[in-house]
């Protein structure tokens, strides 16, 4: 059986964070996107997060946020 969750991609949540920015409410972007209000209370409250994602040029595709690991320190000094 499918999921019925709907995850948004970091450039739906982007536009989000721009609607509410000009004044729309949380029910009304909720609704336009059919999702729930507490999944655009969470983006709006991850908001720093998510445009630092953008502006990285993280894939705008991915569906899940970037997770930071523990032990990145040591995976970039392995990387490099």
């Amino acid at each position: 059986m499918a999921s019925k969750r709907k995850f948004l991609t970091l450039e739906e949540r982007v536009k989000v964070i721009s609607l509410l920015g000009k004044g729309h409410s949380c029910r009304r972007v909720a609704s336009d996107l059919a999702v729930g209000k507490t999944q655009i209370q969470s983006i709006l409250k991850r908001k720093h997060d998510i445009m630092d994602e953008f502006e990285e040029n993280v894939n705008c595709e991915s569906k899940h946020p970037k997770r930071e690991s523990e032990f990145a320190s040591v995976n970039d000094l392995v990387h490099k």
